[in-house]
């Protein structure tokens, strides 16, 4: 017994003649024979029996037997990696478990393809998977690469990474497939499934349908991959190309050879060699211009909507220069969220003026021509060549669209929107929060509610005033209203003109005194009469007039510190008094376009502290690096950051400001320079939100064990889903505190529903990231308060119930 090698000494055999990935890529190619995609038990049976490895029978039945997880008879790319490289199953599923849903997917495949080829290269791979807070080896990057790259080009592509992160429902999908030979089988499968022929097949309707031959799990994986726009249904185009993917590629490729509409008509005379006004599948076939069996069946399948078995000028065009709205339902498929729509217009937004004109949206290289042209077509209502946000998230995001139009439709005047935010406001502090829209018991839904938030909350702090509300529900008149509003200084001066247009004395203007006796033009008097005459008596009383002037256009951010140089370093300082927080931002940077400063000017504000912001980056630039790893290799450097602590920035704030008692808040990459510089004595508490800690460290290869011993002061840690576990409860962190002295006033969170970043860069309009920003700002700032004191400080006022101080 003792001469039998055991199975784990057979399987380690095995695996010590595949030293690297490429490796196992390149035997898994020649064990597969027939190349398949699986090794079945007689493929390894030859490969392992021969002079080369001499395995026995029973030997290869045991390997066999070890890499068949399923065991459906035959080992799959991802089984063999599993057997040669035992971690890599750990690894799959530490990065499968950081995106919860599809959409996250999606949003973290485009996010990282940074060039827009439609493919993740290593490093736009090995930004992703560091991204999730977990640590990566260079052989594990490129064990989930080999996985991932079925085609064996060197990336991922979408549907790859698809399949790669939603294992179950690929190869759910990958069985149905099998059953279609052709575009005719998929275009067939859809016109019987499709009982309404409204051309859109919803879940229930599949479900239902007697020409639907799929069950319940399949259907479940045909939207769950399919529904690239997210309206929750499928249209033929979708279908098309979650049935049999080929023509859905061929058909994208060859459209981009023909970019306008001019270009498709001069291709369709020169395919039409009878001039009959029509193509059929032979001239297409063998025309000089040649296309390939996948793009003809592609066309006709997309585009022979009479099924004549012929196309004519305008079935051509549907499907090589399509519609507007075909082509604004493909933009929808590239954003999962509002804030991926409300980033992309900041973007194109160049000179700031909450417009864009097509010139702009050109500049940006977001869009080609064919997209910006059904952009306009689509977005521009009023036809004056420009789009604003709303009318850019009616097109892309068109959900919210609708749910606005639904709630200003009872709204008619100024007059009715104040005295609805008045009912909405139930605590009365003049903001509208969306768990306060929520728990209001008012009309609207949740959709409703994210869309007032996603056009409304102008400033971006989470909540709606009451500018931003009346700016949502009469979108028409406010900008007028705002500028003219902007001659009157008091009340006295609108007063006054008031008196100038009433000639007659009588307490009213109609619309013909405000046009003769008044520098405004006729769209001006329109908007006063829009928002002003609330009992609609067709003029407009002093109380009215002054109502509807004294209505301000909602105005975005503005920075309430100022820049200073401390040394050679600039500081973003806001606030005043003897207590400071040092607020160490992300890796981004400090002119980072993130809310880092609007939070940090809430935080002055809210406590009555000092904010400072130091640049800790001096002038590099995160987009000069390569990826992420070699960035935070790049910035991490403590020796020159706690010199400018210790004999720059420490010495201003005690000497020149008269700080007496100093705290630390750490962002993303920040919480590992406020963990550093919490090993002073200075420094009486410490605030970590979203940490990189683990990150940073093992970039600047120090010892993470020894920088949080060094740490000598209480610490707040909350930590997103994905950040790294070292930084969570029960963590590294939190069990080395626990053995020092201040142990038990360190607090550890857990954000279980936040990912990394939502705290700078997540959008507000969503009610779960909204309020827990609001949520881990007050905290911050509660935590904060209890250690920030220092000898001499005042008493704190507090009025006793009997109004005694």
């Amino acid at each position: 017994k003792l001469m039998i090698p055991s199975i784990s000494d057979i399987v380690a055999k095995f695996r010590y003649a595949h030293r690297s990935v490429e490796d196992v890529r390149k035997a898994f190619k020649t064990y597969d024979r027939d190349g398949d995609g699986a090794i079945d038990r007689g493929e390894l049976h030859k490969a392992l029996t021969n002079y080369k490895f001499n395995f026995s029978d029973q030997e290869v039945d045991i390997i066999f037997a070890a890499g068949d997880i399923d065991n459906d008879g035959c080992v799959d790319f991802e089984e063999f990696m599993y057997l040669m490289c035992p971690s890599t199953a750990q690894i799959v599923k530490k990065f499968r478990d950081s995106y919860k849903t599809i959409n996250e997917v999606k949003g973290a495949f485009r996010k990282y393809d940074k060039n827009r080829d439609g493919g993740l290269s290593k490093s736009e791979l090995s930004r992703m998977m560091m991204s999730t807070g977990h640590s990566f080896t260079d052989m594990e990057i490129d064990a989930i690469l080999n996985l991932g790259d079925r085609d064996g080009d060197g990336e991922i592509d979408l549907d790859e990474f698809m399949i790669l992160m939603t294992p179950s429902a690929s190869e759910t999908l990958s069985k149905i497939r099998q059953g279609i030979t052709s575009i005719a089988d998929v275009k067939g499968l859809f016109k019987d499934i499709d009982v309404d022929g409204d051309g859109l097949l919803s879940k229930e309707e599949m479900l239902n349908s007697p020409g639907c031959k799929f069950d319940k799990e399949q259907i479940e994986a045909i939207y769950e991959l399919g529904d690239s726009n997210g309206d929750e249904v499928l249209d033929m185009g979708e279908f098309i190309a979650i049935m049999y993917p080929a023509a859905g590629e061929a058909l994208a490729k060859l459209c981009k050879n023909y970019p306008n509409i001019d270009e498709v008509e001069l291709l369709f005379r020169k395919l039409d060699f009878d001039n009959d006004g029509s193509i059929t599948k032979t001239e297409l076939s063998e025309g000089s211009i040649r296309f390939t069996p996948q793009e003809v069946e592609a066309i006709f399948a997309l585009g022979d909507i009479n099924d004549d078995g012929a196309l004519d000028l305008e079935e051509f065009i549907g499907v090589m220069y399509p519609s507007a709205a075909t082509v604004a339902g493909r933009l929808r498929g590239q954003y999962t969220d509002i804030n991926s729509v409300k980033k992309a217009f900041a973007k194109i937004d160049l000179d700031g003026d909450g417009k864009v004109t097509k010139e702009e949206v050109a500049k940006t290289d977001l869009f080609n021509n064919q997209e910006i042209d059904a952009l306009f077509f689509l977005g521009d209502s009023n036809n004056d060549g420009e789009i604003d946000l709303e009318e850019f998230i009616g097109v892309l995001y068109p959900v919210v669209a609708a749910a606005l139009a639904k709630m200003t439709k009872d709204v008619q005047s100024v007059d009715d929107a104040r005295y609805l935010f008045k009912q909405l406001d139930h605590d009365g502090d003049g903001l509208l929060s969306q768990e306060e829209l929520r728990k209001s018991g008012c009309k609207f839904s949740a959709k409703e509610i994210e869309a007032l938030f996603a056009v409304g909350d102008v400033n971006g702090d989470g909540e709606i005033d009451i500018n931003e509300f009346i700016n949502v529900m009469c979108p028409g008149a406010t900008t007028v209203i705002a500028r003219i509003s902007a001659q009157f200084k008091c009340l006295e001066d609108i007063q006054e003109e008031f008196k100038k247009m009433d000639l007659d004395g009588d307490g009213q203007i109609t619309r013909e005194e405000m046009m003769e006796y008044s520098a405004l033009n006729q769209q001006e008097v329109n908007a006063v009469f829009d928002l002003g005459d609330t009992d609609r008596d067709g003029s407009i009383d002093l109380n009215e007039f002054v109502g509807v002037m004294q209505t301000s256009a909602p105005v975005p951010y503005t920075e309430s510190g100022t820049i200073v140089t401390v040394g050679e370093t600039d500081v973003y300082l806001v606030g005043s008094g003897a207590k400071c927080v040092i607020w160490c931002h992300d890796m981004k940077g400090f002119n980072s376009d993130d809310r880092t400063r609007q939070l940090v000017d809430k935080l002055a504000e809210t406590t009555g502290w000092v904010i400072a912001v130091p640049n800790f980056l001096g002038g590099k630039k995160i987009e000069e690096s390569a990826d992420e790893y070699s960035w935070l290799s790049s910035i991490t450097d403590w020796n020159t950051i706690r010199d400018f602590w210790v004999e720059r920035l420490l010495p201003y704030l005690r000497d020149d400001l008269g700080i007496k008692a100093i705290g630390v808040l750490g962002t993303g990459w920040g919480s590992y320079v406020a963990t550093r510089m919490s090993s002073y004595e200075e420094i009486l508490a410490c605030v970590n939100i979203q940490p990189l800690i683990s990150s940073a460290v093992e970039a600047a290869k120090e010892d993470l064990y020894e920088v949080y011993e060094d740490v000598r002061c209480p610490t707040l840690m909350m930590a997103c889903r994905n950040n790294c576990p070292n930084e969570k409860p029960g963590g590294l962190a939190n069990n080395i505190y626990n053995s020092c002295s201040f142990g038990k006033k360190c607090e550890f969170v857990e954000l279980q529903d936040m990912m990394h970043g939502f705290l700078l860069e997540g959008e507000r309009s969503v009610e779960a990231i909204a309020v827990q920003s609001r949520m881990s700002m007050k905290k911050t700032a509660e935590f904060l308060g209890k250690f920030l004191h220092y000898h001499g400080e005042p008493e704190p006022v507090v009025e006793a119930c009997c109004g005694e101080k």
